[in-house]
């Protein structure tokens, strides 16, 4: 994966010395403007992830408090759900981390991946 950003590098810097200013100057801003693109993107699926952790501690306290109320049969059920949304939470929280990381080239994947946990937590 090194080598392959190493050629793309590569390959930019010939493009960009070979082009005169003004093509220069395009395709600096065509960068920044991809870069800029790519960083709103991350900022709308951090914000999604973190409303998705807040959700689920919201369930989770919902679950606890009808945790101590309920009876002997349905306790285990609700410890069950309690576990499970833990470990969505933790999924979610591996994402979030995981975002800074995202590059350009594995971001559609990236997204996908988040955007299914995200749906498969709402279907709940």
């Amino acid at each position: 994966m090194r080598l392959g950003k190493l050629v793309l590098v590569l390959m930019f810097a010939g493009l960009f010395f070979s082009c005169s200013e003004s093509q220069q100057q395009d395709i600096k801003d065509k960068t920044e403007e991809m870069s800029n693109e790519l960083q709103e993107q991350k900022d709308a699926l951090q914000s999604s992830l973190e409303e998705g952790i807040d959700d689920i501690d919201a369930k989770i306290e919902e679950l606890q408090a009808d945790l101590e109320e309920a009876g002997e049969d349905s306790k285990e059920e609700i410890n069950e759900q309690i576990e499970e949304l833990k470990g969505e939470r933790s999924e979610l929280e591996k994402s979030l981390d995981e975002l800074g990381d995202a590059t350009e080239e594995g971001w559609e994947d990236f997204k996908e991946g988040v955007d299914e946990t995200l749906e498969d937590i709402d279907d709940k």
